[in-house]
């Protein structure tokens, strides 16, 4: 079955989801070595993304110029699938041959109802799949993870060795909290984090892994790492704080009791992993935003318990 997928996707993590459950629910309906899937993205993708895998897809191709466009007329697919809305896509959309063509209309994203990204493209994919299938109610499995196993688990081992070359407990017997703050120039952001860090060190019974992406340069912000790296409590990991390589997240994760981030990309990985996580989704705190993060912090502390 030839199949032509048009699309745009947006790094981190636009798009990717919506593309994983199609591809996944259309893989599901027929084997893969039947399948052969044309990729058109109107922008550059990013391999390493773990929602996304170069296999899926026979041919991959980016910003194809209307030449390109004008000749691809004379080639014909059994299904057309344009996922996403931009002038570029449905053109393309119009001009591909195909028996069954579908497209979600702006209609179908406006009447979605979802607090986020993640729960968008779920929406949108099972849109897409009920054109596709025609039935009424659809079933749409979780998104697959591209996840290197042997690479996550020569993480562990790592992390283990840096631990106990530090005289502590390898991450398997840690009972502890991740925070990972992907915009670390956010002062206010940091504040907040600095008043967890005391809030969970003063119940005295979790260990916390601080993680940071990226190094500021601005005066304040220096100051405020420097007020991080002096919290003097042997619960308190500050020696990771540079460590924000994926597959160190997904395994600080994957090991904590609760993980604390400001980053979709990571918090839609553990809601799919099933992982617990608190996701700090308003990016600009004031007082009474940040009081309401110690207190979900605060509640979520109550009801754990060391492992």
């Amino acid at each position: 079955m030839k199949i032509l997928i048009l699309h745009r996707v947006n790094p981190p993590l636009q798009g990717f989801v919506l593309l994983n459950l199609v591809y996944n629910q259309l893989a599901k309906t027929l084997p893969p070595k039947e399948l052969e899937i044309d990729l058109i993205l109107e922008n550059g993708k990013d391999s390493s993304n773990l929602f996304y895998q170069d296999e899926w897809f026979k041919n991959i191709e980016f910003q194809p110029g209307f030449k390109d466009i004008w000749n691809r007329k004379n080639r014909h697919y059994d299904l057309v699938l344009n996922l996403t809305l931009t002038p570029f896509s449905l053109l393309y959309y119009y001009i591909a041959k195909g028996t069954n063509k579908q497209t979600l209309h702006w209609i179908n994203r406006k009447k979605l109802s979802a607090t986020n990204n993640y729960d968008l493209e779920t929406a949108l994919a099972k849109k897409m799949i009920h054109k596709i299938s025609d039935k009424a109610l659809v079933a749409i499995d979780l998104p697959t993870l591209n996840i290197d196993k042997e690479k996550l688990d020569n993480t562990e081992k790592l992390i283990d060795w840096l631990l106990r070359s530090e005289n502590l407990k390898p991450l398997s017997f840690s009972d502890y909290l991740l925070i990972y703050i992907e915009d670390r120039q956010n002062i206010e952001m940091i504040e907040a984090i600095e008043k967890i860090i005391y809030t969970v060190l003063g119940q005295k019974k979790f260990k916390v892994i601080l993680v940071l992406e990226r190094v500021g340069k601005s005066k304040e912000e220096i100051k405020r790492i420097q007020r991080l790296n002096e919290i003097q409590d042997k619960n308190f990991y500050v020696n990771f704080i540079d460590y924000n390589d994926l597959y160190y997240l997904v395994k600080f994760a994957e090991k904590s009791v609760l993980t604390i981030t400001d980053s979709v990309y990571l918090n839609t990985i553990g809601e799919v992993k099933n992982w617990r996580m608190l996701y700090l989704e308003n990016k600009k705190l004031n007082n009474t935003e940040m009081n309401s993060v110690i207190e979900r912090v605060s509640y979520h502390l109550k009801n754990l318990s060391p492992l």
